[in-house]
């Protein structure tokens, strides 16, 4: 049941990168640091990617307790929350311009 949970997290890292990547370009005006916001997003997706694997070698080396899929649910939860902090201090450096 690993090999599902490996395939979503390789999917929302690709599907954030693809997004960034595909955005337009901002308004001169805007206050938000898009750069800040690439990098954010770019770490998560690595970070995503390592955990897909991690979930995979784990799931190959020892499957029978369901120590994968809980390794990969929490890590997708942490990237979550990575991404709301990201956003706190994206918002939160803005406001101090």
């Amino acid at each position: 049941m690993f090999w599902p949970l490996a395939l979503i997290l390789l999917a929302v890292a690709a599907f954030g990168v693809l997004v960034i990547r595909r955005r337009r370009p901002a308004v001169d005006g805007s206050r938000i640091d898009t750069q800040q916001i690439d990098g954010f997003v770019y770490v998560g997706s690595a970070a995503l990617v390592v955990l897909a694997v991690g979930v995979v070698v784990l799931g190959l080396l020892d499957d029978r307790n369901g120590r994968a899929e809980s390794v990969g649910v929490l890590g997708f939860l942490a990237y979550g929350l990575y991404l709301l902090a990201a956003g706190v201090i994206t918002y939160a450096s803005t406001r101090r311009r």
